[in-house]
């Protein structure tokens, strides 16, 4: 972007945040938009009053259109730290979904050896996200054609199983516990939807991005509705 979409994504968004903020307040608190301060000048209504929350709602889609106008591109796909987020909060997820199945695959897997009859205790289960390898493979054969923002939900959450398990509950002489490779596991959308709007609240609270873009929208599209709602109902189109 140009040094002035630069600087003007921060004052589109200024603006957007003030006027929604006024105009969810003025819907909150019930105010009668019969007068109001416009720069610090009072301004008395006497005519069309009922029109305007119409001229509200229209300021705001401006305001709103111009925000989106002025947004970096991508910037509502999950940047790097939102992405290293939902990594972890996948594997943390599944490992905690497998937990028992990858009890039963280490019980089956020795069913018939001698080491199970002297007992085998999951040390903790891993699960290793793929894209990443597959991606850094897919850059290395021709640069920029991996790009984790545009990869397909199942390329995104594809990832190998690994089981850590001890005999008699201690590890190997070694030190290190032992591994047994389960496999892929694809998660379904019903796993991974409530995963990813997890890391949204989440990111919401520890990285800038839910803040500076979905945040200003969200507010834009809702002071926006509402001020279309306030003008229907208080002409009577509605009566809700």
């Amino acid at each position: 972007m140009s040094d002035i979409d630069e600087s003007s994504f921060p004052k589109a968004r200024s603006l957007l945040l003030a006027y929604s903020g006024v105009v969810l307040a003025l819907w909150f608190f019930g105010a009668k938009l019969e007068q109001f301060q416009l720069m610090g000048t009072a301004i008395q209504l006497n005519e069309r009053v009922d029109q305007a929350w119409l001229i509200l709602a229209l300021l705001n889609l401006y305001l709103l259109v111009r925000y989106c106008q002025r947004l970096p591109p991508m910037a509502l796909r999950f940047d790097a730290r939102m992405h290293q987020l939902y990594s972890a909060s996948l594997s943390w997820g599944v490992i905690r979904l497998k937990h028992f199945a990858m009890k039963r695959a280490l019980d089956q897997r020795f069913a018939n050896e001698p080491v199970h009859a002297r007992g085998l205790k999951v040390v903790r289960g891993k699960a290793y996200l793929t894209c990443y390898d597959k991606i850094e493979a897919d850059n290395a054969k021709n640069a920029g054609a991996g790009d984790i923002r545009f990869v397909t939900r199942p390329y995104r959450t594809e990832m190998k199983l690994v089981v850590e398990y001890a005999v008699d509950g201690k590890s190997d002489p070694s030190g290190y516990n032992r591994t047994l490779q389960l496999g892929i596991y694809e998660p379904p959308a019903c796993v991974t939807w409530p995963i990813k709007a997890f890391v949204i609240i989440r990111g919401a609270f520890v990285t800038p991005w839910f803040t500076d873009f979905v945040a200003p929208l969200l507010f834009g599209v809702s002071s926006t509705l509402v001020s279309v709602y306030m003008y229907l109902r208080l002409n009577h189109y509605l009566w809700l």
